[in-house]
């Protein structure tokens, strides 16, 4: 695991002070009352471009050469010119998106094969090259483009926004839980060959976080192992809750023991949200319950014991820990004021809600500076890793934004803050270190190829782990 850490240029969070301290100067002074003081338009000014070389935020009054795709702001004005300005190193923040979904580009009639359920299939537009319906079972679901099943797609953006690596995960609406165990298992295993079949082809580009069967224990902790020591996966991503279940039951209780023993990081995601079928209007699914979902999850892993019974085990919540952080005062006060209902699996002052934070991570998905600048002051800046849900349209990704853009565009954030949060917490999340992401190939033993022969060969031969 990364133990990366700066000695300076980081940003300073006090609880007895009201203000983000960036290099102990040019701070971000916070209004109780208000957003931040005299900076109403920071959302409207945003910049679309930045330093070749230093990483500063481009405007149009300190841009002075752009040529050859490489754009110098004017604190380099006395040392470039357009005759040397592609002699100029470029600059840029290196990213790691840990929150990218994947899907396979063809997908098998679970439907048909099992007899039952709403599974989710991909029907290729043959008059849209590049496009194709995700439809489940007899209902349209959402259309999508390349980007979500190519690899290659992707590796352009990732290349023009300077990432290094995407985590790989499926989309939530895959997790199937609904299904009898066995036919959810078939379903993992498909998705997470898939997975590694990407990973395999381009090392050092995607890793990969699995999916497994979390309703039926015994299933979930045998393609667990596979992930992590077949596979060689870095954790597994996991829903909000599993049907009636909240992720502190504990029949989830073996599972986080094993991935704990296992060091598999978990990535919680949204999925199946609160009330969606008396909300259907004004995408409020998406705009309203998914934030509640994540609140949900970080609650009932932190008053459920989870956070205290299994220490070690890394979770990190998807889209800025969703409307848990905004609300933490009211959850503090639930807690303090009502400790006969929230006091049963842990307890006491050192046990509270705020003494829980910055124990976990969350994805940097805010979608504003001000709630970025906020969660910076909450749960650190050592808790922060950069995750765009790319490749869909509320991601912090094409066609309307650029991954990471709100660190990378921040005026206040030095660049190796901005590095740590794009991709050194990356890093320490997914428990691996910046030579892996080069050696990882070179690294596989010839124990390991054989998985390939045998279990990935074919990604339609799902099936081969018994059940």
């Amino acid at each position: 695991m990364s133990n990366h850490s700066l000695n300076k240029d980081t940003i300073d969070v006090d609880d007895n002070k009201d203000t983000i301290d960036v290099d102990n100067k040019d701070t971000i002074d916070v209004d109780d009352n208000k957003n931040i003081k005299n900076d109403n338009n920071r959302n409207t000014n945003r910049c679309d471009e930045v330093c070749s070389y230093c990483g500063s935020c481009i405007t149009n009054d300190n841009v002075i050469n752009k040529n050859n795709n490489k754009i110098i702001c004017c604190k380099f004005d006395d040392n470039t010119n357009n005759n040397n300005i592609d002699k100029i190193p470029s600059k840029q923040p290196r990213k790691i998106d840990i929150h990218s979904h994947i899907l396979p580009e063809n997908i098998p009639d679970f439907r048909k094969e099992f007899g039952y359920g709403d599974f989710i299939q991909l029907h290729q537009d043959v008059n849209k090259p590049g496009i194709a319906q995700m439809w489940e079972g007899n209902r349209f679901f959402r259309e999508i483009d390349e980007k979500c099943w190519s690899p290659e797609a992707r590796l352009k953006d990732m290349d023009n926004q300077n990432i290094q690596a995407q985590i790989l995960s499926t989309v939530p609406v895959m997790f199937s839980y609904w299904a009898k165990p066995e036919d959810c298992l078939k379903v993992s295993q498909f998705l997470n060959n898939h997975l590694y079949s990407i990973q395999e082809k381009y090392p050092t580009r995607f890793l990969s976080l699995g999916t497994i069967p979390m309703q039926h224990t015994q299933f979930a902790i045998q393609e667990l192992k596979r992930c992590m020591n077949e596979l060689h996966f870095v954790g597994i991503q996991i829903g909000s809750h599993v049907e009636k279940w909240n992720l502190d039951d504990a029949r989830f209780h073996e599972i986080f023991r094993e991935a704990e023993k296992l060091n598999a990081c978990i990535f919680v995601h949204p999925w199946d949200v609160i009330g969606k079928d008396d909300m259907k209007k004004y995408w409020l699914p998406w705009l309203v319950g998914m934030p509640a979902e994540t609140s949900r999850a970080i609650c009932s892993l932190m008053f459920g014991g989870i956070f205290k019974k299994f220490p070690k085990l890394r979770f990190c919540f998807a889209h800025g820990g969703g409307s848990f952080l905004p609300t933490i005062g009211r959850i503090q006060h639930g807690y303090n004021s009502r400790p006969d209902l929230t006091q049963i699996n842990i307890n006491g002052d050192n046990e509270s809600p705020y003494k829980w934070l910055g124990h976990f991570w969350i994805d940097s998905l805010f979608l504003d500076q001000d709630a970025l600048e906020y969660a910076l002051k909450k749960i650190g800046n050592d808790r922060v890793c950069l995750g765009t849900d790319y490749p869909f349209p509320l991601g912090e990704c094409y066609p309307l934004m650029k991954c990471g853009q709100f660190i990378e565009n921040h005026k206040q954030l030095t660049f190796e803050m901005k590095e740590k949060l794009l991709f050194y917490n990356s890093l320490e999340f997914i428990g691996k270190e910046e030579k892996d992401l080069i050696d990882n190939k070179n690294n596989k033993t010839d124990e390991n190829k054989d998985v390939k022969e045998n279990n990935v060969t074919n990604n339609n031969n799902y099936s081969n782990t018994n059940v």
